[in-house]
């Protein structure tokens, strides 16, 4: 089964070489890898240029964002299964060998994803991202998009079923992958390997990091979009939802707890435990439920260190 691995690269040149190994060095072997550089101003796309791979592709083009560079990788894609990665993210060898065995088990998923480890710069491993997309629950909060249940890196879906629901959302590209999810539940079900099977790199650089505001209102229009098309409602337009946006003390309180507590995640990665410990401790207060549910995620899998492709971080 050819899978087409799609990369969007901008400016991550000392990133890419380590995540092109990690997806060279799949015991799945039928791949074609499409890196689409988005106008980097770095060296990023010369670095992927060199691999000697006959599997690896290039295709560069002018700066059009994260969302417009993963549609440009769906066109191109043969594959009858596509699989994304975000260029400074990481996979484990038998990543794409546990999913598809997942998704050949059961031809009704459109989707299978993974739990991914927390990766810092300096390559320590801490707690772990994923849901089980299967649960009742996460089912429909999946399709009223309210849940991304694991980070779009670990994603592999039938091809076919993403071009339908349209790909990614070129106007949402900081929440294009919630709002994806979201369209493709309501096409057929989405699992989880509840196993990490790669690495997502946290650092301060995200979008989440530099604008948490402009970030949750964008997922609470992807909530608005998404359970108005389960409702057959007409959808809100971008424009007049952000015209008439408005917090509820609730939503302050519980945006005001996420940026403590991933604040504090990024601390603890730095072996900056007090000051984490302080946040962590206000996001608490704040928000109990949401705070302890998200440091329980947190904890650490028993996952190996050679389980990192060789020559990457952590390895």
């Amino acid at each position: 089964m050819l899978v087409s691995v799609i990369i969007p690269l901008y400016n991550t040149e000392q990133y890419i070489e380590a995540c092109l190994a990690s997806v060279l060095g799949q015991t799945h072997r039928e791949l074609e890898v499409i890196v689409v550089d988005d106008g980097s101003t770095d060296g990023g796309a010369a670095i992927a240029e060199r691999v000697a791979d006959e599997r690896v592709r290039v295709e560069r083009g002018a700066n059009q964002g994260v969302a417009a560079a993963r549609n440009r990788g769906l066109v191109l894609a043969r594959g009858e299964v596509v699989a994304f990665l975000d260029a400074d993210d990481l996979w484990y060898p038998d990543k794409l060998a546990e999913q598809l065995a997942v998704l050949r088990g059961d031809r009704g998923l459109v989707a299978v994803g993974a739990v991914f480890q927390y990766l810092s710069d300096s390559g320590r491993l801490l707690g772990r991202a994923g849901e089980n997309a299967r649960e009742t629950a996460a089912r429909q909060r999946l399709k009223q998009g309210r849940l991304m249940p694991f980070p779009i890196s670990s994603l592999i879906a039938r091809t076919d079923a993403v071009r339908d629901a349209g790909g990614f959302d070129e106007s949402l590209p900081p929440v294009a992958d919630l709002d994806l999810m979201a369209r493709l539940a309501v096409a057929g079900p989405v699992a989880t390997v509840m196993r990490p099977l790669g690495a997502y790199r946290v650092h301060g650089d995200s979008m989440s990091a530099r604008q948490p505001a402009e970030m949750m209102m964008l997922v609470r229009f992807v909530e608005q979009r998404a359970t108005a098309r389960l409702e057959g409602r007409p959808a809100p337009d971008l424009e007049s939802f952000v015209s008439s946006y408005r917090l509820t003390k609730a939503q302050q309180r519980r945006d005001g707890a996420a940026r403590r507590f991933r604040a504090a995640g990024l601390l603890v990665m730095e072996g900056r435990y007090f000051k984490a410990a302080a946040l962590c401790a206000l996001a608490l207060a704040a928000r109990p439920s949401y705070t302890l549910r998200r440091i329980a995620m947190r904890l650490p899998l028993g996952r190996p260190p050679r389980a990192v492709a060789p020559g990457t971080p952590g390895a």
